[in-house]
């Protein structure tokens, strides 16, 4: 007698799973529209420990490309005021830079002018020997001035150079800083909801969702027992009630690579709801149809060679 059941409640799925379309094969399941890409609940960064909305800076509806600034968090006044003293402390850094430079190189043109100058006249006046001894040793003393002044201009162009870096690094420690502030979308597409307000701090539910709403899929679980007749290119047809009935067509376009329960369940009450699934992803043909339906459930029949 148990057997007699076992073998009645396995037949009771195969219509489920294995039906027809104008006389062709079809695999039938169950599916649930998904966008090419979406950000549930885009975080916000708390760099003052928690994270309040000072401005949200997209509409519902509206279209942003990936790296676009979605809202901003207080405390980005008082971050950018530190960004633009960091930005002053280094532009006159490379001015005092720049001076002391030049007054070690003005210096060596001096000393080297000079040398020069008494060189000439030594060599076409012919002083006096008492002066010309005066004069040579000048000389000796001048060039000694020079080297040692060339010696330590590559000092204070190494110094000079440590200075700024290390005003460099401050500014972009204080960029770094700015920059979390900024609440930005990882993906590009659609705003389809916006979850705070400004003044307002950021809950479980994110800053907004996001979805890529150009490219639409449906999200098919198909039986394990059904899944190798299923190959990536066979059309879909896939019905809903809530998108207006009638048939809509897709391509298979991924088939999953593991074995998981299946999440949605059918209306048939002979239908198990623990039954195993590999997840057929369905590029639907007219995407704007289902774009606001994400999440929701739709039959799937694919039609199989």
């Amino acid at each position: 007698m148990k057997k007699f059941i076992s073998v009645m409640l396995l037949g009771a799925l195969s219509p489920l799973s294995f039906a027809q379309s104008n006389g062709q094969e079809a695999v039938a399941c169950i599916g649930r529209v998904v966008p090419g890409a979406r950000i549930a609940k885009l975080a916000a960064p708390a760099p003052n420990g928690q994270a309040v909305i000072e401005a949200v800076a997209v509409k519902k509806g509206e279209y942003v490309e990936a790296g676009s600034v979605v809202a901003t968090v207080q405390g980005i006044e008082k971050a950018k005021a530190s960004l633009d003293r960091a930005e002053k402390t280094l532009a006159a850094a490379k001015t005092a830079s720049a001076i002391r430079l030049q007054q070690q190189k003005n210096l060596i043109a001096d000393m080297e002018g000079s040398f020069a100058q008494t060189r000439k006249v030594l060599d076409e006046k012919d002083p006096p020997r008492r002066e010309r001894e005066e004069m040579e040793f000048e000389q000796e003393s001048l060039a000694r001035k020079i080297s040692q002044a060339k010696g330590m201009l590559p000092l204070v162009e190494a110094n000079e150079k440590a200075v700024i870096a290390a005003d460099e690094a401050g500014v972009e420690e204080a960029r770094k800083h700015y920059e979390e502030f900024f609440v930005r979308t990882p993906i590009s597409g659609e705003v389809v909801e916006i979850n705070v307000n400004p003044g307002e701090a950021v809950g479980m539910e994110g800053v907004c969702e996001i979805a890529d709403t150009r490219t639409m899929f449906v999200e098919a679980e198909v039986y394990v027992s059904d899944i190798a007749k299923v190959k990536v290119g066979d059309t879909a047809e896939i019905f809903s009630d809530a998108i207006g009935g009638g048939k809509h067509m897709g391509k298979v376009e991924q088939i999953s690579g593991y074995v998981k329960t299946n999440r949605m369940f059918s209306t048939d009450p002979s239908d198990y709801s623990n039954l195993k699934v590999v997840i057929a992803k369905i590029r639907l043909d007219k995407p704007e149809q289902f774009k606001n339906y994400i999440g929701s459930q739709v039959n799937v029949r694919i039609l199989v060679k």
